[in-house]
């Protein structure tokens, strides 16, 4: 094998690896689409499949609402989704979120968290425009947001009740009736 033969074949090696890798990440970023069966009121018990606490602060600039702060919404439950744009399960969830916010958004407070690195705010605004979607959405400037709520897979969605307790963690896509039966128990609670 010659000298070029040689380059070639680390290169394409080195290539290789990189794909590898990205992959990897992305399996990670990307979370389960399995999702988490029980209740909130299970949560609320004691149940693995969320944290019940004091939801952490939210505060940041929107991309179309202006800015946001959790304590805007006292008194009201909320929903926090964390996304970015290249997660194809984040994308896919979107549709389910929107038609949400269409029917609960006067009694539920909607944020989307766009979680930043592997894209920018501006391909996050872009996103939110494409995707038509209507309630608030801001890019987590310094991962404070997401390491607040300890959120390391994407998609995530957090479920605050009236109090801003977390009532429920959601880790992996969510539908539209799995989002009315989250929604419709931390409005009757």
């Amino acid at each position: 094998m010659d000298r070029t033969d040689r380059q070639k074949l680390i290169f394409s090696r080195t290539w290789l690896l990189v794909l590898l890798g990205l992959m990897a990440i992305a399996a990670v970023a990307c979370g389960s689409e399995d999702p988490p069966q029980g209740s909130i009121a299970e949560v609320a018990a004691g149940s693995s499949n969320g944290e019940v606490g004091t939801a952490p602060a939210i505060t940041g600039e929107t991309f179309e609402h202006g800015a946001f702060n959790l304590e805007m919404h006292e008194g009201k439950p909320v929903l926090v989704n964390f996304w970015f744009p290249s997660c194809p399960p984040c994308r896919a969830e979107m549709p389910d979120l929107q038609a949400s916010y269409e029917t609960y958004g006067d009694d539920v407070a909607f944020i989307g968290v766009q979680q930043l690195g592997l894209d920018s705010a501006a391909n996050g605004q872009a996103f939110v425009r494409e995707l038509g979607l209507t309630y608030p959405s801001m890019p987590d400037v310094e991962s404070k947001v997401q390491f607040g709520y300890e959120v390391f897979s994407f998609p995530t969605t957090v479920f605050l009740d009236k109090n801003h307790n977390i009532a429920r963690t959601w880790t992996g896509i969510i539908g539209e009736e799995q989002l009315a039966e989250q929604l419709d128990a931390l409005l009757a609670g």
